[in-house]
């Protein structure tokens, strides 16, 4: 009777512990599991951030280079971004401007944006038509 006794207590500590493993590697394997799908969750959540700030950063700051229709130096020819210019007859600007050249930097309703070479640090909004486009 003791012998069967033991091989009952040994069969009971075996199954307790083939039960116990195997709800520790199911456990262990949903935690895994978890982990792993938060951690999928947290990157894909940071690359939607991303790409959504960039977006709408992209949208605020775009920039077109179109001419504005009647933006004309002092002969009638179409100006823009980009070109050389000096003061034509009737110039708006400052004096010591009168004689210089410059580059228009931004295009605006009745107002060209211009750079000029004896005052490099200083965009001056100038009247188009005071200008003249040089070649």
């Amino acid at each position: 009777m003791a012998a069967r006794t033991t091989v009952v207590i040994v069969g009971v500590i075996f199954a307790v512990t083939a039960v116990y493993l195997v709800i520790s590697t199911i456990l262990g394997l949903l935690i895994w599991v978890a982990i792993i799908a938060v951690l999928a969750l947290a990157i894909v959540a940071a690359i939607k951030l991303t790409h959504r700030s960039a977006a709408k950063t992209v949208e605020r700051e775009r920039v077109t280079s179109r001419t504005a229709k009647g933006i004309v130096d002092c002969v009638g020819e179409n100006l823009s971004i980009g070109d050389i210019v000096r003061a034509g007859t009737g110039f708006d600007g400052p004096m010591e401007l009168a004689f210089s050249r410059g580059v228009i930097v931004k295009v605006g309703r009745g107002k060209a944006h211009v750079r000029f070479n004896d005052i490099p640090e200083q965009i001056h909004a100038v009247t188009p038509d005071t200008l003249r486009r040089l070649a």
